[in-house]
């Protein structure tokens, strides 16, 4: 039972005494240590922490160094670090204390604890793997700051091979664990995949150890998954991503079920692989693996079904192009793909001036509601198995912005695509498709008809929806040359939510005027949570409203 608080701090500092008899040791720990009822809050711990350097450099009897340790389990990494409590202080300390990082980078630091380290990283999990070598590099308030801590081989070896091991167990189980997906529906994807971040970052800190790695005969296919997917690619030697190679086209997954879907994400996750590093498409070791496993998923998975491809988003299209542009050699899935690249749907080109633009034209992807299609083109145009002629005879079909698009990007088009595009002159219907440009109201100021202009922005992005559509919307409901017409053709949604100038307000008194009906319609209709609201004009709510009966 502790002495009283008035009497703590100067019981302490009694403990601290170098000349304090071995008599009354036995006494003053007594006197510290609380009771049942704790420490009084708010002080008293953090002064008895100040006695324990000196307590435990005295204090031999085991009993009585189990108790110290149980009153301060957040104080026990940093006295195992100062070596004063030591392998017969361990079993006390994990009673009291959970195993974490912080514990066993303490522990790592003194060689007679070694084999209890190894011991316990064999029980942590994954998640926690990465906290013992974190807290093992963490600088100290009384290290030397001039150099950071050196981490022992042994440990961060042991973390990792417990990394692996765990990933390893998983990766083995994946198939079981997918097996019998039919009946789970249509919204079915795989689970139970391994998730490598953890693992990668303790694993990219042993680059020594790479090649041995991806050569064991337990942990090397994990080693190899882990590499492609966490590691830079500018840090990986040719040797290394060489030896990488028979993880690359995720074997794992070649026999999973409902094909459709599992087929179709593992050529996602190859193509992501061979865009991080695309050194594996020179590597001769690499090429027919990943041929032959591209074919494999456009066949099990039926990806280029023509009904498939009729039926799918824009999106999707243009994904599954860039993932075979990336995969594939086969020149007729390539043209089969380019084809329903070319019927997605032409984007809007506007150009927004905006206060950050730099000198010169503003850039292609700026004036673009969306890249998606020239980007999927220029993508496959990059696969040397691809017919050149047919991209070729897209190029008098594009939007002119996206021409334009095809000569500036260097690092997403091949030269001689480049060069079509700068030696293509515009078709009729592209000298058609002017560019419009959104102009202030002192612009606008200069125009004869400035309705005229506006509507030409309108007009432009009228197929469109998203945030490009948007800007394009409030730029004319800002202006001072808004006409009412104009303000009929914006969304509801967005002329109802502007509230700097009163463009609906001064329409609704008008329509509702006296008439208490037609304002409690108002606001029943401002009210809604419809979807419908959203695509909703201006003008067909106006009219909406006003057919409220009087």
């Amino acid at each position: 039972m502790a002495v009283n608080g008035t009497e703590y701090r100067m019981w302490v500092r009694l403990a601290q005494r170098e000349d304090l008899p071995e008599a009354g040791l036995t006494a003053v720990v007594d006197g510290l240590l609380p009771g049942d009822e704790g420490f009084l809050p708010g002080w008293q711990e953090d002064v008895f922490r100040e006695a324990l350097p000196a307590l435990f450099g005295r204090v031999g009897e085991q009993s009585l160094r189990d108790r110290l340790i149980v009153a301060s389990p957040r104080r026990l990494p940093e006295l195992i670090r100062q070596g004063l409590l030591g392998p017969l202080d361990v079993p006390a300390v994990l009673r009291c204390r959970r195993v974490d990082g912080e514990l066993l980078a303490a522990l790592a630091q003194h060689e007679a604890h070694r084999d209890l380290v190894i011991e316990l990283i064999n029980s942590l999990g994954h998640r926690d793997l990465i906290e013992v070598v974190l807290a093992a590099e963490r600088l100290r308030p009384d290290s030397d700051l001039s150099q950071l801590p050196v981490v022992p081989e042994w440990l961060v070896g042991a973390v990792l091979r417990r990394g692996l091991g765990l990933m390893a167990v998983k990766l083995d189980a994946f198939a079981s664990v997918n097996s019998g997906a039919k009946a789970k529906g249509r919204y079915w994807q795989p689970s139970g995949w391994p998730s490598w971040n953890t693992v990668g970052m303790v694993l990219e800190r042993c680059s020594d150890r790479w090649l041995e790695l991806t050569q064991d005969k337990t942990l090397g296919r994990v080693a190899q998954h882990v590499l492609l997917d966490c590691v830079e690619t500018e840090k990986l030697p040719d040797e290394v991503l060489a030896a990488c190679v028979p993880a690359l086209v995720l074997p794992e997954w070649a026999n999973l079920p409902m094909p459709g879907k599992s087929q179709h994400l593992r050529l996602q996750n190859v193509a992501r692989r061979v865009k991080l590093h695309p050194r594996l498409q020179g590597l001769a070791t690499a090429t027919g693996p990943l041929y032959e496993t591209a074919a494999h998923c456009v066949r099990a998975g039926g990806l280029l079904h023509t009904r498939k491809l009729r039926d799918a988003q824009p999106y999707e299209v243009v994904s599954l192009a860039h993932d075979l542009a990336l995969t594939s050699n086969d020149a007729k899935a390539l043209a089969k793909v380019l084809e329903f690249v070319a019927q997605l749907p032409q984007p809007t080109a506007v150009d927004r001036p905006s206060p950050y633009d730099g000198p010169g034209d503003p850039a292609p992807k700026r004036l673009l509601s969306d890249d998606n299609r020239v980007s999927a083109l220029a993508a496959l145009a990059c696969n040397p198995h691809l017919d050149r002629r047919p991209v070729c005879d897209l190029l008098a079909h594009l939007h002119p912005a996206e021409v334009q698009w095809l000569r500036t990007y260097d690092d997403a088009v091949p030269a001689w695509l480049k060069e079509a595009a700068v030696q293509h002159k515009a078709s009729p219907a592209q000298q058609q498709q002017e560019v419009p440009r959104v102009l202030t109201d002192e612009e606008l100021d200069a125009c004869e008809d400035p309705e005229s202009v506006m509507q030409s922005w309108l007009d432009a992005v009228r197929e469109h929806r998203g945030s490009f559509y948007d800007q394009v919307e409030y730029a004319v409901i800002r202006s001072r040359h808004r006409t009412e017409p104009l303000v009929r053709q914006v969304r509801a949604h967005i002329v109802l939510s502007y509230y700097q100038q009163p463009v609906a307000a001064d329409v609704l008194v008008r329509i509702c005027g006296d008439d208490p009906a037609r304002w409690h319609a108002v606001t029943e209709a401002l009210g809604s949570q419809s979807l419908d609201r959203f695509d909703e004009t201006f003008g067909q709510f106006i009219d909406r409203m006003t057919a409220q009966p009087a």
